[in-house]
């Protein structure tokens, strides 16, 4: 089970450490910027209104060769006004819509083509999970399995609007068209939360879904569906292929300067792991390190695996709680705590707040 999600909607100097620690990070990634080739997709979209390339770029300086370069980025408040501009021209109240049924799996670069080459979807998304910040340096994409359902979140950390809801509904809607693309089975049936209220003119999309059931103003954007769709297997599968593709990405993440590459690694194995409690000595055997030796390492990079494990369990926590479904006592199991009083105090520790006070306001 390894569902990670964070509330950081505390005012900074409020946070308990776990919180300020996570919100820097989010601070680093924010300035990034949106790769010029999503600029692309959306002229992709717009372009069924008539509209050309000049029309939707040249009001910004930008042009079609140039959001074509691999490295190229627009600016976050750049993208926002390009967002805003497209919404005017053609008179749509959202695009995400569209921009998500317009997405294909090959626009995402040698990711994409890594998760199109995987063996089944789970081990799809823990590609995503792994590597999904060479292509959106703004978002974080995790999953979980509990019970009989399978849960992907989203986590965006663009703020500007209309950029943020846009591309939210885009996301949630291109992982369905290319869930479909990349298995050949057409997922009919689950559950999507928007954490935004909903927009106007949506319900004709919702129609087009009727065996979804689409919430909004929740605490969490995420998308879920039954546990079996894991297993599907991709009918592009090529270990070999898939390899080359996740050396280039690996390749590409270390041309980027990770200066956190062991820590990134552990809380990858913590997340994706049906036991995400496990001990350091299991995550150091998977590492083919001993455990001293990981000890030794998170600390050069500012960390602790005590602190990765909390990290993960209090995001894996504030999304079972809020699935009202789910009870204290369940969450507890599930986090590895022997009772709820264990995890508790667990969970006052790391956000300040009791799960039940928690589970009746998450945006306190």
């Amino acid at each position: 089970c390894n569902l990670i999600s964070c509330q950081y909607r505390f005012e900074h100097k409020k946070k308990p450490a776990l919180q300020r620690n996570a919100m820097k990070t989010i601070t680093s990634r924010q300035d990034q910027g949106i790769p010029g080739v999503y600029g692309l997709l959306l002229l992709d979209v717009v372009s069924r209104w008539g509209y050309t390339a000049e029309t939707l770029f040249e009001p910004f300086g930008l042009n079609s060769e140039q959001l074509a370069e691999p490295d190229f980025r627009i600016p976050t408040a750049i993208a926002n006004q390009l967002v805003e501009h497209a919404l005017k021209l053609t008179g749509e109240p959202t695009l995400g819509f569209h921009l998500g049924n317009q997405m294909r799996i090959s626009i995402h670069g040698f990711i994409g083509y890594a998760i199109m080459t995987a063996r089944d979807i789970t081990d799809a998304l823990v590609l995503a999970n792994r590597f999904i910040q060479l292509r959106m340096p703004f978002l974080q994409l995790f999953f979980s399995t509990f019970g009989s359902k399978a849960t992907i979140q989203l986590q965006t950390d663009v703020t500007l609007e209309p950029l943020r809801t846009e591309i939210s509904i885009a996301l949630i809607f291109g992982m369905i068209s290319m869930g479909k693309a990349i298995t050949g089975v057409d997922y009919s049936a689950g559950e999507i939360d928007f954490d935004f209220p909903q927009p106007e003119g949506f319900e004709r999309f919702i129609a087009k879904y009727p065996r979804h059931q689409f919430r909004f103003d929740q605490p969490h954007l995420l998308l879920s569906f039954d546990k079996q769709y894991l297993g599907n297997k991709l009918v592009h599968a090529d270990p070999i292929a898939s390899q080359i593709a996740i050396n280039q990405c690996e390749a590409e993440l270390s041309a980027l300067g990770e200066r956190h590459r062991i820590a990134m690694r552990v809380r990858d194995i913590l997340t994706n792991s049906e036991q995400h409690y496990l001990s350091i000595e299991s995550v150091a055997e998977r590492l083919h390190m001993s455990d001293r030796t990981l000890k030794r390492q998170l600390a050069a990079e500012g960390t602790s695996f005590s602190t990765l494990v909390d990290e993960v369990r209090y995001r894996h926590a504030t999304s079972l709680l809020s699935r009202t479904d789910f009870t204290l006592e369940q969450i507890a199991d599930e986090l590895g705590y022997s009772d709820v009083a264990n995890f508790s105090r667990a969970f006052k520790r790391w956000s300040g707040r009791s799960p039940s006070n928690w589970r009746k306001d998450p945006y306190l």
